[in-house]
């Protein structure tokens, strides 16, 4: 019997999670499946709470959610690869982008995202501290666009895109 009033309220929950932020149920299988659940929070601080695009290539819709560290309290996305049930942690306490200028492990300075189409963008380059160009980059898939909001207005931030085995990040702006 309390078996089945688990499940019920377990079903019930999810089942009100996927309804109430529309969620596939592809994405809440696999973040219940991996026990994301145990140290992962789902949050909707920035809208949309979540992207849905092909990130990888393999022409499948993949989803990006945001998730906080129950422990830590960092906020960060989860990338799930739906039909691989792969997933990808940026933030969220785990290190993310190049090593010293760019590295975070908490996108709490997050003010806004949105899906950038595959094609040209340009990397802002850096020596010194200080900004000396930038350089075009093609993106081979659907990547996701995070940018520092100041007063409401985007400021500066990068592209998280796929590049065939990891995510990496490239800088934009400031």
């Amino acid at each position: 019997m309390k078996k089945l009033l688990f499940l019920f309220a377990f079903l019930c929950f999810t089942h009100s999670l996927s309804a109430q932020n529309n969620i596939p149920d592809w994405y809440l299988q696999v973040y219940e499946k991996a026990d994301l659940n145990k140290t992962y929070t789902i949050s909707s601080d920035i809208k949309p709470a979540f992207l849905l695009s092909d990130f990888n290539g393999d022409n499948v819709v993949d989803m990006a959610l945001l998730v906080v560290n129950k422990k830590s309290l960092k906020r960060g996305i989860l990338i799930v690869h739906q039909g691989l049930c792969n997933y990808y942690l940026i933030g969220a306490g785990s290190n993310f982008g190049k090593k010293g200028f760019d590295e975070f492990d908490d996108t709490k300075w997050m003010g806004g995202w949105q899906i950038t189409k595959k094609g040209q963008v340009y990397e802002t380059k850096f020596e010194n501290g200080d900004i000396v160009g930038s350089v075009p980059r093609n993106l081979k898939n659907n990547s996701i666009a995070v940018w520092e909001s100041q007063d409401g207005a985007p400021l500066a931030g990068g592209i998280i895109h796929w590049d065939g085995k990891k995510y990496k990040w490239i800088h934009q702006g400031e």
